[in-house]
């Protein structure tokens, strides 16, 4: 019998409502970012968009340990409702920016609030749904509205953009950052379970106990060395799709789009299927077979394929980075008791953004330095030898 709805949840209602308008004004904030460092200084925009993707890069990987260390101090309502007011406060602040120091500032802030607020939230969700199939449907529901952010949130840009100016977009993140604290003070969050009793780690200890609990278990290291094949797939969409479809197809800004929203559609497919899917199969090989089929579906983009081949590709690719990726939250809760969780998924959260940091100038430079046939196999290959090592650290 299949399990209820997690939406039947009237706590995670609240969280998933609060998540999705999250996601979606972030995503209007991104348009906006890039607007607004293309007027202050056009000949080093993509320079300048870059090194501000890379620092909130940076400071999400530094920041998440120390949150999750100490989350547990505050109610997680409390802590997360306030998150988002800060969050709020702060991106209210874009459309006064009149320098390009001032970006990286407020990129590096907000980067760090989220890098709080995202393992606190991800570690809540488990806790609210202890069933195990329930919470499965709801890491779905997560995938599909990251997923469904990428594809509405330009829409939604270029509807305010046609009768207003880019600076709108960061007001209305900001409205719905206060719709999302609204959301998440009225949720009633379980507490974690206390620490043992006289466990009081230093300052240093607590804070890299995550790490240290993360690495001490297999499945976890495993997970770990499989994030840089999942890494190699949405990066390379992220980075790749626009100079394949301009330079290598020569088609327009439309193609673009719509590429990515198959990569996008790719991963919606997968998270409808998961629930089902990891009824009949282990995480682990769930996650093996997404891995593989990010590899193989790069090393299948090499030799100019058509743009309706590379959309048909780039759909695939993007079912295998679901696949991958959605799993992990149950192989987190598995691996921990409440009180640790909220460190494991930070701990998590640091390090698949240290994947990222290295596979997004990878990509740019093999993009840079190659053909596309050469770097869309060198990535290929990339994602199956991480997917192999992930595959022998899990066997052990």
């Amino acid at each position: 019998m299949s399990a209820p709805s997690p939406l039947r949840n009237p706590t995670f209602r609240r969280l998933f409502a609060a998540q999705a308008l999250a996601l979606v004004g972030m995503g209007l904030t991104t348009v906006a970012l890039a607007l607004l460092v293309y007027e202050l200084d056009p000949a080093q925009a993509g320079l300048t968009l870059g090194g501000a993707l890379g620092l909130k890069m940076l400071v999400k990987v530094f920041v998440a340990p120390i949150a999750g260390a100490y989350a547990n101090r505050l109610p997680r309502r409390v802590l997360l409702g306030s998150l988002d007011l800060f969050r709020a406060a702060l991106i209210a602040l874009y459309p006064f920016i009149d320098a390009t120091w001032q970006v990286y500032i407020l990129v590096a802030v907000i980067a760090a609030a989220e890098g709080a607020f995202n393992p606190l939230f991800q570690a809540s969700v488990p806790d609210v749904l202890t069933d195990e199939a329930q919470y499965t449907k709801a890491l779905s529901y997560s995938r599909i509205a990251f997923e469904l952010e990428n594809v509405a949130s330009p829409l939604l840009a270029a509807f305010f953009l046609g009768f207003a100016s880019f600076t709108f977009l960061f007001e209305m993140n900001a409205v719905a950052f206060l719709l999302s604290a609204m959301l998440l003070f009225a949720a009633r969050l379980p507490a974690p379970v206390p620490e043992v009793e006289g466990e009081v780690p230093r300052p240093f200890q607590k804070v890299t106990r995550g790490l240290r609990l993360y690495f001490a278990n297999r499945d976890l290291r495993g997970v770990f060395v499989l994030y840089f094949s999942i890494a190699t797939g949405s990066a390379t969409a992220i980075v790749a799709t626009v100079l394949y479809v301009k330079n290598g197809l020569g088609l327009a800004d439309t193609q673009v789009a719509l590429a990515m929203t198959g990569f996008g559609a790719g991963s919606i497919l997968a998270a409808l299927l998961l629930p089902r899917l990891l009824d009949r199969a282990s995480d682990l090989s769930i996650m093996l077979g997404g891995g593989g089929t990010i590899g193989v579906a790069l090393l299948l983009s090499v030799g100019t394929p058509s743009f309706v081949a590379f959309a048909s590709v780039w759909s695939m690719m993007g079912f295998g980075t679901a696949l991958a990726m959605t799993p992990v939250g149950r192989v987190i809760t598995r691996a921990s008791v409440s009180g640790h969780r909220a460190e494991l998924f930070a701990a998590q959260y640091a390090l698949s953004h240290c994947s990222w940091l290295v596979l997004y100038p990878l990509v740019g430079v093999l993009m840079g330095a190659f053909s596309f046939s050469v770097a869309f196999a060198m990535l290929g290959v990339f994602a199956l030898i991480a997917t192999a090592a992930a595959y022998l650290t899990w066997r052990g």
